[in-house]
């Protein structure tokens, strides 16, 4: 599963692409990230900085939304599928050559339950029993 942090600068993903990518002929992965809840889609080029047989790293940042990055300010899971295609700028996925592969990307947020703050006060003498 994939880890992001919402609305933030550039961050990395890990993958192993190469692998179900080999019997094609490409230059750029495009992202497509459906929100579980919403349904909203969001697509990018991913931006490669390593591209090996055993992983890929992909920087992306989360709060511009341009070709190369995605504003994600949605929290949650979103489920999301890999491309690969010979375009640096097209985000459809229906014009990119296949699909190599698909996952759970979340997103985090807020916690959802925190600890209240105890103060004692110094005139009360505590005992234990």
């Amino acid at each position: 599963m994939i880890r992001l942090n919402p609305n933030s600068g550039t961050q990395a993903i890990y993958l192993t692409l190469q692998d179900a990518a080999r019997d094609w002929t490409y230059t750029h992965y495009l992202f497509k990230l459906v929100h579980r809840m919403s349904k909203k889609a969001h697509y990018f080029v991913g931006y490669v900085i390593q591209d090996n047989p055993r992983y890929t790293r992909i920087d992306v940042a989360t709060n511009v939304a341009d070709t190369n990055n995605v504003l994600l300010t949605e929290t949650g899971y979103y489920d999301y599928a890999v491309y690969v295609q010979n375009s640096s700028t097209n985000l459809d996925p229906e014009n990119a050559l296949a699909r190599v592969e698909i996952g759970t990307l979340f997103v985090t947020g807020t916690a959802i339950s925190s600890s209240p703050a105890v103060t004692l006060t110094d005139d009360i003498v505590y005992y234990g029993g």
